[in-house]
């Protein structure tokens, strides 16, 4: 009979340790926000159709801004963003400042620490100027990043959050979040099936996963890969957040 209460007791106290454990957080990092080019829409179909879906399905992601298209006058496309960043599930940040080309070199691949602040700073300065608000996060736009980066980064004190950052910067002090893994593999390309593999053999015990996509190069194929591996993360009980609100959590846990 002790024996037996013992090995109850041990399996409630592991019980208890389980469902004790917190959920993982999943950040969803999508990439590329810009001015629709043609037509009287926002933004092009494809992020008004990510966007919906979010919303339908209530859960919190993040959109990184291309600055260089809040440049231009554009009411309807700034209505959108400020609408966007007020309802609360969708937070805006900082991809950089142009949308490069393949030919043209990466922002933060090059340039002097005091170069690359200028570049944060400007986008900062437009988001203020046009939307009302700044951009908490950053992550650049197709490019690598320096040292210089990293201390440009320091300088510029509205960008609380480096997405996809280094694991121990020099001089940011601020979150830094590292790459583990993205939504897609390859690039543009969500595919579930190596998703899941990945995942299960990587990612799964992390506390926290960052996870790039870019909307506007989902087809409808692509589309069903994005939608399978929300559902799949969804059967892991995982809790949706914006970049500012894991900033927050992580500041609740300090002394």
């Amino acid at each position: 009979m002790v024996r037996f209460l013992s090995l109850l007791l041990q399996v409630s106290l592991l019980a208890a340790t389980l469902s004790a454990a917190e959920p993982q957080i999943i950040l969803l990092k999508l990439d590329d926000v810009i001015v629709r080019r043609v037509g009287a829409k926002p933004v092009s179909d494809r992020w008004l159709k990510v966007h919906d879906y979010l919303k339908e399905k209530n859960i919190k992601g993040s959109f990184g801004i291309i600055t260089e298209s809040l440049e231009k006058d554009n009411a309807v496309y700034f209505q959108w963003l400020k609408d966007v960043q007020a309802a609360g599930l969708i937070e805006f940040w900082m991809h950089g400042y142009h949308m490069k080309t393949a030919s043209e070199p990466g922002e933060f691949e090059h340039g002097t620490a005091e170069e690359q602040r200028a570049i944060l700073a400007k986008g900062e300065k437009l988001a203020k100027e046009k939307l009302g608000f700044s951009l908490p996060a950053f992550g650049p736009h197709w490019s690598g990043t320096t040292e210089a980066t990293d201390e440009a980064m320091e300088k510029v004190p509205e960008v609380t959050i480096w997405l996809y950052g280094p694991e121990k910067p020099k001089y940011y002090s601020r979150l830094s979040i590292p790459r583990v893994m993205a939504l897609e593999n390859p690039t543009f390309v969500p595919d579930l099936e190596k998703f899941k593999t990945f995942y299960e053999a990587k990612a799964a015990k992390r506390e926290v996963l960052v996870l790039q996509g870019h909307p506007d190069q989902w087809d409808d194929k692509r589309w069903a890969g994005f939608t399978g591996i929300i559902d799949f993360l969804k059967t892991k009980n995982v809790v949706f957040m914006t970049p500012s609100e894991y900033l927050k959590k992580t500041q609740s846990k300090q002394p």
